[in-house]
């Protein structure tokens, strides 16, 4: 039986509204030769495994990682390109209903998310995603990004909860998916909402 249904946050609770994904146009606006796929883990180790205190010098710890110069230009072009993406943060229409029901129905609703410290303001300001998790851990507070192991096995040794009561629903096949599986917990590939409801039929999950 289900006791604890995880969630991932980026693109299966929250998303951002904007016409081309900010990755895309850091790679285009730095005449990038980095891989989008690649990028993606650069950026989440550069920015979302510490707590920074201050945005220029995470936005510095990315330059450095993308082999930029630290100039003044290049940090303020970076932070100014995920700032603007990162207003636009806004909750899936199905996100609070879906939360609403899960809690009505006594499950434990926990999140496990690469975010920096700075995206989590605006999910904070945006949205009301928060108000339905019992306990969220952020890759920042965990020193460390999906898909290691460890943060999801921190999640197990905090929640309680045997590896078969818990499942994870998520974006990312490699991220969300197999990962979890490796320490037998269940796990749901997040395409959209409706096909999210007829897959958690097969765990007892209703959701209208």
């Amino acid at each position: 039986m289900i006791r604890l249904v995880i969630f991932d946050l980026w693109k299966t609770l929250a998303y951002r509204d904007v016409p081309e994904d900010s990755d895309k146009i850091m790679l285009i606006k730095t005449n990038s030769s980095i891989k989008p796929r690649e990028f993606v883990k650069i950026f989440e180790n550069s920015l979302q495994t510490k707590k920074w205190d201050s945005k220029f010098d995470a936005y510095a710890n990315l330059c450095k990682n993308m082999n930029l110069p630290v100039t003044e230009e290049n940090v303020q072009l970076l932070m100014s390109i995920r700032d603007e993406a990162e207003s636009k943060t806004k909750e899936f229409e199905h996100t609070n209903s879906m939360l609403r029901q899960l809690m009505e129905a006594w499950y434990k609703i926990w999140l496990i998310s690469n975010c920096s410290v700075f995206a989590l303001e605006q999910i904070k300001h945006k949205t009301t995603i928060l108000d339905f998790i019992d306990y969220p851990l952020f890759s920042f507070e965990a020193g460390t990004i999906k898909p290691d192991l460890k943060i999801f096995e921190k999640m197990l040794e905090i929640s309680w909860c045997k590896p078969e009561e818990t499942i994870m629903i998520g974006d990312k096949m490699w991220d969300d998916v197999l990962p979890p599986r490796e320490l037998g917990m269940n796990s749901c590939l997040y395409e959209n909402y409706e096909q999210l409801k007829k897959d958690l039929l097969d765990y007892g999950i209703v959701l209208q």
